[in-house]
């Protein structure tokens, strides 16, 4: 991987297939740096809700919220994050030279930060991660949520169909099949949003989405054409439960759109999360543009 295109094999060749080979390899030489700028640095930090990827035993990716309060993401130096997970519902610690993906997310004004590495080593209750990649997303189709962790405690039990094809929102964690960061490689995190409705339970085993255009880095999509295991999560956020499916995934591509597929393997119901008690506001408002939100998209490189 040069470092003046940090993306992976099957990236470049589905950006290539779609058009965009030049104009996203020139945007992520810019944007995608291997170090958090302090914007990012002071935004991870101001966190009390994050998303993060990792690999499970048998390699297969697995997709997390973490919660907490501002700080349970603490920033080391420009390329050393520790990660607090006290909360984080996970069967398994990665263990150190594991690849790690992060996703923060401001509910509030859409903000979106994301960082890729690997696990150095375990401190305290957390993991300190390596950072290799760090960079933002636009704020589409992200809706305004407010924390609301008093709000009233389910009492009837969870519907995975009906959560999945009533969401307006879910997280997919997927990998490369080469996890070597040097050359592009790893796992990683990232939000998907629509109307309630846009993803669909299309038979009993089949999860189906339209995926929209976005910054055109086709980070999750090039991952899926390099290894077909995801994992989605899907969070009622009224009250702060969530369904995380295990399965594997196929493009299907036409000239309008491109639909993603999931074999449903596996799911799993996680009980209520208080902290993940973030009802819905207001619907994200349209837009056309995919910037980042970023005030500077050059950044000086650490001391």
């Amino acid at each position: 991987m040069r470092a003046d295109d940090p993306f992976h094999a099957d990236e470049r060749a589905l950006q290539e297939r779609m058009g965009v080979r030049e104009q996203a390899r020139q945007r992520g030489a810019v944007l995608i740096r291997p170090f958090m700028s302090e914007q990012h640095q002071r935004f991870f930090e101001s966190l009390p809700l994050a998303f993060v990827a990792t690999l499970d035993h048998a390699g297969h990716p697995q997709a997390d919220a973490l919660v907490g309060r501002p700080g349970m993401l603490r920033v080391v130096t420009p390329t050393l994050l520790v990660v607090h997970d006290t909360a984080r519902d996970a069967q398994h610690s990665p263990r150190p030279g594991a690849p790690l993906g992060l996703l923060g997310i401001d509910f509030a004004n859409g903000r979106r930060n994301r960082a890729n590495g690997v696990v150095e080593r375990h401190e305290g209750d957390g993991l300190a991660m390596r950072v290799t990649h760090s960079f933002g997303n636009c704020s589409r189709h992200i809706h305004v949520r407010r924390p609301d962790p008093v709000a009233a405690t389910a009492t009837t039990a969870l519907d995975p169909r009906t959560l999945v094809e009533t969401a307006a929102t879910f997280f997919i964690a997927s990998r490369s099949a080469e996890l070597d960061p040097s050359r592009g490689g790893g796992v990683d995190i990232s939000h998907r949003g629509g109307a309630p409705g846009f993803v669909r339970w299309a038979d009993d085993d089949t999860v189906v989405y339209d995926d929209v255009p976005g910054n055109n880095f086709f980070n999750t999509l090039g991952n899926i054409a390099s290894d077909p295991r995801v994992s989605l999560l899907f969070i009622d956020f009224d009250s702060g439960r969530q369904l995380r499916i295990a399965g594997d995934a196929v493009l299907v591509t036409s000239v309008a759109t491109t639909q993603v597929r999931v074999h449903v393997r596996r799911t799993t119901l996680v009980p209520e999360m208080l902290e993940l008690r973030w009802p819905l506001v207001a619907l994200a408002s349209p837009c056309s543009s995919c910037a980042t939100g970023e005030s500077s998209p050059a950044a000086p490189s650490p001391t």
